[in-house]
């Protein structure tokens, strides 16, 4: 594997930042968890954006909250390069067509920055591991904590652009294109 600086990915890929962050605010509103600071984007920053937000009240609000970007920018990648695959792989279009190379670069970026950050991770694996009791919450939470991380972790073999191409071609296979 090469190494292209996270600024430059950052810069290429910024749809996908902000609707990162955009996420985790959502799922901040929706758990009534307090947001103190929000950055959609900064171009030379790092992190490239961020959400400071108080402790989720509960895990399930930690997890949507820390795994919201996941939803929401799987969703947003899928809806938009199902139009670029169906035009070139059924209509057969030219792949040239500035409006398709538009959505398939915004919908690639959304999909690149579907996985939570190495923060997000921490913060949801330290209120996993704190927290008290059993259960099948408590269990869901532990599995969700690894696998987040893992999928972090995974991002040094461009796991995040492979991801997106793979959720950009999942529709159109199921929908039997190929």
């Amino acid at each position: 594997m090469f190494f292209i600086p996270g600024w430059l990915i950052a810069l290429v890929t910024f749809p996908g930042v902000v609707v990162h962050e955009m996420a985790h605010r959502f799922f901040c509103d929706v758990t009534d968890t307090p947001v103190y600071e929000v950055s959609y984007f900064r171009p030379m920053g790092n992190p490239a954006g961020y959400v400071i937000h108080g402790r989720p009240r509960t895990l399930r609000a930690g997890l949507l909250i820390a795994a919201g970007p996941l939803v929401i920018n799987t969703l947003l990648c899928s809806i938009l390069t199902v139009t670029v695959a169906y035009q070139v792989l059924v209509l057969h279009a030219d792949l040239r067509d500035p409006v398709l190379i538009g959505l398939g670069w915004l919908g690639y970026s959304i999909g690149m920055h579907a996985f939570p950050s190495r923060t997000d991770a921490a913060s949801f694996t330290a209120q996993v591991r704190d927290a008290h009791g059993g259960g099948v919450t408590l269990l869901l939470a532990r599995a969700a904590s690894g696998l987040i991380t893992l999928a972090n972790g995974l991002r040094m073999v461009w796991f995040d652009a492979i991801y997106a191409v793979g959720v950009s071609l999942l529709v159109p296979a199921l929908l039997g294109a190929f």
